[in-house]
């Protein structure tokens, strides 16, 4: 066996047993020691999944992050590297990346169990059906889609003579298609982020916004722009108002934070007052 999948298995025991330091450090030497050349039983993604697994057990958000980014580079598509992902922005209280991350992550592994229970947990928060998936919809047979989307029933609606209610259906079915590109476009927004282009980013974040104008993570995405920008005041505004969408956006928070400490405030005195002035 080499060198890389012996440390690899050392470290996953060490793992298993929460010596997690020493499966850390253990890791770390079997990614110096992975050649591709050798005949290996793990591969790098195995790597980056398992340390990422272990950053965000010890709750390093921004290591495991990095990793599981790592393991989908390594192999884009990997249905653990998108549910770990998925997981890091529904902690950071990014809910419409972590849904559509842990939307692929059903979608390239549909037995995986803990993807479609996480996917569950993630509906819940977001107010959808348990078993919604944006992906399932988009990859849907176009007749039966046509026979009974939207638009059929509103026409149904409207033969019945029933005007407000085909009203409002189209309404919730523009919301829904509103919601579902609004987070494609966030998320568009955080690899521009990633990329460090940030009229690439500012560009998307602000195309989310115009879709859903009440959007607390298109906001936070403008914040966390902003701030990366150094102009605090803009990044304190959009960060306050994605707080009064939602409380417990906890990127948010952070993000507000950071603004206040690089513009010297305290938060905690200030932040109430702030929220409560935001002209939206």
């Amino acid at each position: 066996m080499g060198n890389f999948n012996y440390l690899f298995l050392q470290a996953y025991n060490n793992y298993t047993e929460g010596l997690y330091d020493l499966a850390l450090s253990t890791l770390n030497d079997a990614e110096l020691n992975f050649s591709p050349d050798e005949e290996n039983n793990f591969s790098l993604e195995d790597l980056y999944i398992l340390r990422g697994t272990i950053f965000f057990g010890i709750n390093n958000l921004e290591k495991a992050r990095l990793d599981f980014e790592n393991a989908l580079k390594a192999n884009p598509s990997s249905s653990e590297a998108c549910l770990g992902l998925g997981r890091y922005f529904n902690a950071t209280g990014q809910l419409e990346n972590a849904k559509t991350m842990i939307e692929w992550a059903v979608q390239y592994n549909e037995g995986h169990e803990g993807a479609r229970n996480a996917l569950e947990e993630i509906n819940v928060k977001l107010d959808l059906p348990p078993n919604h998936s944006s992906l399932a919809e988009a990859s849907a047979p176009s007749e039966p889609a046509q026979k009974w989307g939207p638009l059929d029933e509103a026409t149904q609606l409207f033969s019945e003579k029933k005007y407000n209610d085909a009203i409002t259906r189209l309404l919730d079915a523009r919301k829904e298609q509103e919601e579902i590109l609004g987070s494609i476009e966030n998320f568009i927004a955080f690899n521009y982020l990633e990329l460090y282009d940030m009229d690439g980013a500012k560009n998307a974040a602000e195309r989310a916004l115009k879709l859903n104008p009440l959007s607390s993570q298109a906001h936070a995405t403008l914040g966390e722009i902003y701030l990366r920008d150094q102009k605090y005041p803009d990044a304190k505004k959009m960060f306050e108002i994605a707080l009064l969408h939602n409380p417990e956006n906890n990127f948010a928070k952070t993000g507000l934070q950071n603004t206040f400490d690089a513009l010297g405030m305290n938060g905690n005195n200030n932040k109430a007052n702030n929220l409560k002035a935001v002209n939206i």
